[in-house]
């Protein structure tokens, strides 16, 4: 089908059911994956393949293009076999379907022989158990921008192969890209990469240093500017720990709807993932939050929500908000120390990449976060504006932790 390098072979020679492959920019990993699903599906009859992502329309500018490229380069691409862009069927009765996984409920129920989620650092946890669970075989890639539920709860399974690759594993690698690699070596080191340097290097530029190690060795990155520093994982919520309230954000189709308990132990405070998933109406928000002590702190920007969960029984209002109020909170959260237990999957990978955003022009932190990968975060906000703040005018500028 096309010349075989490092990492297709590598790759090939995973066994177990669960796949993972870390790896840095231009290792090959995306284009070694689609050949192995594109062999499987038209050598063998009858398979169901799915391919995910988080964004169907990026899908269709990357991972979607290199696989017409394998197709053409196989000479079995036949245009009126790919339906709406997204399904493509083999004669054999075969077909590969491509999904993007920021629409409602779309991995509920999907069964099939191989699911591959690409840039699975990107997708959600609930999205990615939906869909792998009901799977013979699993295959993921990433670049390990930072630590997030797959290092943590999927590489450690006994039926899970992981390997990690980088450039250095793709003979077919433009020399142009593999040199824009290697500078970032330089840039972050002052240096020109050597593979057999023992010596540890200081760095001089902890931007680019931080892109080598991502991009370059494919080993588990820092994110700049993360907001959160101030929390740490426990592994059980302790039986004696009192339940403060719960903090709630709203969501239904693309963005998930979550809710976080508040609990406090031995002067600390918890946090307890209640609610993250899509597609719930305010019924079954509320029976989610029934035989909860305290009140629930919901987004106020949804008063007819509030309203009809509160005639269902719970106690809950809506976040007092202001001008500056998601900085102001974010202070208060920045102020104290947070546990988190470590089954609150969704909000830990929420802390890990809930950062400061970037002024494109002059690479310097703007004092807002972000607008995404916030939905948790969100929710125990308005739990601690409720319930921690102090007084305070929204219209005064307000200092924050970068």
């Amino acid at each position: 089908m096309t010349v075989q390098t490092t990492a297709l072979r590598k790759i090939a020679g995973l066994r177990k059911k669960i796949r993972v492959i870390r790896g840095g920019q231009g290792s090959g990993k995306t284009i070694s994956i689609l050949i192995l699903l594109v062999n499987h599906a038209s050598g063998v009859a009858d398979r169901e393949v799915l391919i995910l992502s988080a964004e169907l329309t990026k899908m269709r500018l990357t991972v979607i293009k290199d696989f017409v490229k394998v197709m053409k380069a196989a000479g079995i691409w036949q245009e009126h076999r790919f339906i709406a862009g997204t399904l493509y069927r083999f004669p054999n009765g075969s077909f590969i379907k491509f999904i993007g996984l920021d629409k409602e409920d779309v991995g509920k129920g999907l069964r099939s022989h191989a699911a591959y989620f690409n840039e699975v650092n990107k997708c959600g946890y609930e999205s990615y158990r939906q869909v792998a669970t009901r799977a013979d075989n699993v295959y993921m890639d990433y670049n390990p921008d930072a630590a997030f539920f797959v290092d943590d709860d999927v590489i450690p399974r006994e039926d899970c192969d992981f390997i990690q690759l980088t450039f250095q594993d793709n003979e077919l690698l433009p020399q142009s890209e593999r040199d824009e690699i290697l500078n970032y070596h330089r840039l972050g080191y002052g240096v020109d990469y050597e593979p057999k340097r023992t010596v540890e290097l200081p760095i001089i530029n902890s931007y680019w240093a931080n892109l080598w190690q991502v991009y370059g060795l494919g080993n588990i990155g820092s994110l700049e500017g993360v907001i959160f520093n101030n929390w740490s994982i426990i592994d059980v919520l302790p039986i004696e720990a009192k339940l403060l309230g719960t903090g709630l954000d709203f969501g239904f189709t693309a963005d998930p709807t979550a809710a976080v308990d508040v609990y406090q132990h031995e002067g600390k405070y918890i946090l307890d993932e209640a609610i993250y998933e899509t597609g719930l109406l305010n019924s079954e928000i509320a029976d989610r939050l029934k035989q909860r002590a305290g009140t629930t702190i919901a987004d106020s920007a949804e008063p007819k929500s509030i309203e009809e969960i509160r005639r269902l029984g719970i106690r809950i209002k809506g976040a007092e908000k202001g001008a500056d109020s998601i900085r102001f909170g974010i202070q208060l959260m920045q102020e104290h120390e947070w546990l988190v237990t470590s089954r609150s999957i969704n909000l830990i990978n929420e802390l890990r990449t809930y950062t400061w955003e970037i002024d494109k022009r002059t690479g310097k932190q703007t004092g807002n976060p972000i607008g995404i990968n916030n939905h948790a975060c969100d929710a125990w906000r308005y739990w601690v504006l409720a319930n921690l703040h102090k007084k305070y005018n929204f219209k005064k500028p307000i200092k924050m932790s970068f």
